[in-house]
Order: C-alpha cells, then sequence, then structure tokens
C-alpha cells in the first residue's frame, strides 16, 4: 500500500461516487490497512444548518454518521483494493451515540477501524472528534455492491 498522504477533496472524489453538497470527507490524514483518520469540515454556509435549529445550529447526526461511512467507503478502497465497478454501501447501523454537538466551523476528525471482514462485508466502528473531545460513536457494516445492481 504507497499511498500519499494527504489526500485532499479532489483526491477523495477521484475515489468515491459522491459529490458536494454530500462530500463530507475533505481530507485523509492518516491510512494503515485496517484503519484510516478523514477531516470533516461543516461549513458554516450549509443551507440545511439553517434550520437544524435556526437559533442553535447543530451538525445533523445523520450527516456524522454519513462523514464517518465515507471514511470507511476510502479505507476499503485505499487498502482492501475495491474491485472496479463496485462501491461500498451501509448493511447495517449497529449503533451511533452522540456525546456533543458540532457547530458550523468545526471540523470532524473521524478515526475508523475494521473490526471484521468477510467479503463482500466488512464491520467498522469510528470515533469522532472535534479537537480531543469525542463527539459521537459509531458502530456499522457495510457491503461491497455493483453500481449494476
Amino acid at each position: 500500500m504507497s499511498v500519499k498522504l494527504p489526500i485532499e477533496q479532489d483526491g477523495i472524489m477521484a475515489i468515491l461516487p459522491h459529490r458536494p453538497p454530500m462530500l463530507l470527507a475533505n481530507r485523509v490524514t492518516k491510512l494503515e490497512e485496517m484503519s484510516i483518520q478523514v477531516e470533516s469540515h461543516v461549513d458554516p454556509e450549509a443551507d440545511y444548518l439553517k434550520g437544524h435549529f435556526p437559533d442553535m445550529p447543530i451538525q445533523p447526526g445523520v450527516l456524522i454518521v454519513e462523514a464517518v461511512a465515507q471514511a470507511g467507503a476510502l479505507l476499503v478502497d485505499l487498502s482492501h483494493n475495491l474491485p472496479a465497478g463496485m462501491f461500498m454501501a451501509f448493511s447495517g447501523i449497529d449503533g451511533a451515540k452522540f456525546k456533543k454537538p458540532v457547530k458550523p466551523g468545526e471540523t470532524m476528525i473521524i478515526d475508523l477501524d475494521i473490526i471484521r471482514k468477510r467479503l463482500p462485508f466488512y464491520k467498522f466502528a469510528a470515533r469522532v472528534y472535534v479537537g480531543q473531545s469525542v463527539v459521537a460513536t459509531v458502530d456499522f457494516s457495510a457491503a461491497q455492491m455493483s453500481f449494476e445492481n
């Protein structure tokens, strides 16, 4: 595995099928065979923050989970040779805990590990930080899927 770090958003777009505004992974900063660290910046100008919540905007939990899932897809593609024409799709969320709100302008640091691999399935565990504080944990599974299905 020979990958030059960091991988910026243009490099991420060459890997993931997501595009803004749903591309939430902004930078890959660490990569090993079974783990990855990804940064996800919460854009203070994002339209959804106007309604979530008007007097106290915070990043929706579902978008924190989506950012974590994108980190998992990056890890599989970069270090486990995801076959061409395949992508990673959620197959289950085993647990998600939100410990502190994530505010506009903050950058989430996602530390994600592969816990188990039994193709086409992967189980992941992630911890999400803002600064030194854990703001969320997510345990989930995903499967390799074909764009043709």
